[in-house]
């Protein structure tokens, strides 16, 4: 069974490699050596049969690395438009985060206290957690209520406002969760950024862009745009 189990991770591990440096089936081309360890794993099947299961890998593969995104907005509950609500996703995004959370805000209002509540309980069970403010002074109450628990888990960074430009702000509201969501709106974090205001943001289920974007705030960082707290 165990020969069973390393041939099969090895047949798994040569398709992943070749499927990421291949865009289509290319039987006997693209995919020789995966065609080869399927055809050694499996004498009995025709190679027809062969390119069949290659085939259905592909589709498979291509549909769990697929990047999913849904549109989600803010407005009155009378407007009755059919999606998502903002606070709906921003609760559930915070609630259900197992791993990290980033977060950027360039306004939090008392309207999000009972999130950052829950960020912090968050924290204490080990949950990494990164908030970029864009003044920090200006919100300093809320704050106020994150920093006896910053070290480790919770990291603060403020906006360094450029001298030759001091309108510039961090304008940009966004969450990252576990890695693989992010959230991208125009809403912030307040009554009005959740409920009263017409706001539309777009939440992307993609490994990659998450990556994209914690790594931009990482180059940020390291270019004192950001400092922290």
């Amino acid at each position: 069974m165990r020969n069973r189990n390393l041939a099969i991770d090895l047949i798994t591990e040569t398709f992943v490699n070749e499927f990421e440096q291949e865009s289509l089936l290319k039987p006997g081309k693209g995919f020789e050596k995966s065609l080869m360890e399927l055809q050694k794993f499996f004498p009995s099947c025709k190679p027809s049969e062969i390119v069949e299961v290659l085939q259905l890998a592909c589709n498979l593969y291509s549909y769990r690395t697929l990047e999913q995104s849904e549109l989600v907005v803010t407005a009155p509950n009378s407007f009755k438009l059919k999606t998502r609500k903002t606070k709906t996703v921003i609760e559930e995004l915070i609630e259900n985060a197992e791993l990290s959370i980033t977060l950027t805000g360039y306004s939090i209002s008392d309207y999000f206290s009972e999130m950052i509540d829950t960020i912090v309980k968050k924290s204490t069970q080990g949950l990494y957690v990164k908030l970029y403010i864009n003044d920090v002074e200006r919100q300093q109450d809320k704050i106020d209520r994150l920093l006896p628990y910053a070290g480790k888990f919770i990291k603060v960074y403020n906006y360094n406002k450029q001298n030759d430009d001091k309108m510039a702000a961090l304008h940009a509201k966004l969450i990252v969760v576990d890695g693989k969501k992010s959230f991208i709106s125009s809403a912030n974090l307040s009554y009005h950024g959740m409920q009263g205001n017409i706001e539309m943001g777009i939440l992307i289920e993609s490994k990659k862009k998450a990556s994209e974007i914690e790594e931009i705030l990482k180059t940020l960082q390291t270019q004192r745009v950001f400092e922290k707290y």
